[in-house]
């Protein structure tokens, strides 16, 4: 993705096209075009590293949730074919864990919304802490999260949600807020509305259970 190296890109591209007019007065020994081209590279490759890094910036503010500062749904749909070919190079799997907070209306009922956006900020960093940097954290949208797992087997995305489903048990019991989640394996050339329709299916299990983690194995 070029946004991810537009600073490198940007700065690189002036330095090139810097020396480029550089060596050109060398070969044609035009002293004072020299010179030019020098202070010429400077300009090019300090505008290049600016400008790309609020190219950078911009990026990832437009694909940050405000409230949690975790991912949000639109870099799920940009990444996850990324992070699936990835994965099938390196014969590796790759699961999605669809999370939901359990009667979290209920409780912005009661508490009220700002309680209600302290406690999605507690879960997402539950989530973030009990995840491993390569695994990516997104808010999909309300008090619905997102996990991909990358390179684990299903025992292990399972067991971590189940402490990521204990620890938020435990942390919030004063609110009896508690998580139901559906964990999902991405196949090869797999549709993206089928895998969010089995996604939905293994969390709605989950949710009819309460406080759950369920599997598409489980169905």
């Amino acid at each position: 993705m070029f946004y991810n190296f537009a600073r490198f890109i940007l700065t690189m591209s002036g330095i090139v096209l810097g020396l480029t007019g550089y060596y050109f007065g060398a070969i044609y020994r035009v002293d004072d075009e020299r010179l030019l081209w020098v202070g010429t590279t400077i300009i090019f490759a300090v505008g290049g590293f600016v400008i790309g890094g609020l190219i950078e910036k911009l990026s990832i503010n437009s694909h940050t949730d405000y409230l949690t500062g975790l991912w949000n749904r639109r870099y799920f749909y940009l990444t996850l074919d990324e992070q699936g070919e990835r994965a099938f190079s390196g014969n590796k799997q790759l699961y999605v864990a669809m999370i939901d907070v359990d009667g979290f209306k209920n409780v912005n009922d009661r508490y009220g919304h700002s309680i209600g956006d302290v406690l999605l900020s507690g879960i997402a960093a539950i989530l973030r802490k009990s995840t491993r940097s390569k695994d990516i954290v997104i808010r999909w949208g309300g008090d619905e999260f997102v996990i991909i797992f990358t390179g684990v087997s299903l025992k292990n995305a399972l067991e971590v949600m189940e402490r990521i489903r204990f620890k938020v048990e435990s942390t919030f019991s004063s609110y009896q807020l508690t998580i139901s989640s559906g964990i999902i394996l991405l196949e090869r050339n797999q549709d993206l509305e089928e895998l969010l329709r089995k996604a939905d299916q293994a969390l709605y299990k989950a949710k009819e259970q309460k406080n759950a983690v369920i599997t598409v194995t489980d169905l």
